[in-house]
């Protein structure tokens, strides 16, 4: 038997790659906080969260068999962060920028004076301030 040889076509090759780039790209899921599971209150009403905005989580530490008290955990990207640093963080992002959107996602169990603290940060650098809710139809802990 012979075996055929004749010259690859490089335009359909490339075709097909960008294809099945597009494909995998509009077909995955982004997710806002991956790994970070947070019980948000439920709601009946809600506004869409607006795209670009700032996202900071709150979270309470798992339950111990101590009896020691649930506490509170400020994330932003993926990194805990104090109240104090939060102020900082907050301060530093107004600096000369145009104001923003903050959104808290904080566990229906979080203190309120706590978020009240960061919505203070927030609103004093002049920035939209959000609190996300779940839609009551939704499972707990998606984003």
């Amino acid at each position: 038997m012979a075996l055929l040889r004749g010259t690859t076509e490089l335009i359909p090759l490339i075709t097909v790659v960008f294809l099945l780039l597009l494909f995998f790209l509009l077909g995955s899921s982004f997710v806002t906080q991956p790994g970070l599971v947070v019980e948000l209150p439920k709601s009946s009403l809600g506004v869409r969260l607006p795209s670009g905005g700032w996202i900071i989580s709150v979270t309470l530490t798992p339950e111990t068999k101590g009896g020691g008290g649930r506490k509170p955990l400020i994330f932003y990207n993926d990194e805990i962060f104090d109240l104090p640093g939060i102020h900082k963080l907050l301060e530093e992002a107004g600096r000369g920028r145009p104001p923003q959107t903050l959104v808290i996602r904080a566990d229906k169990e979080a203190p309120a004076g706590l978020l009240v603290e960061i919505m203070n940060a927030a609103l004093a650098q002049k920035w939209s301030v959000l609190l996300a809710t779940q839609p009551e139809g939704e499972r707990r802990g998606e984003p």
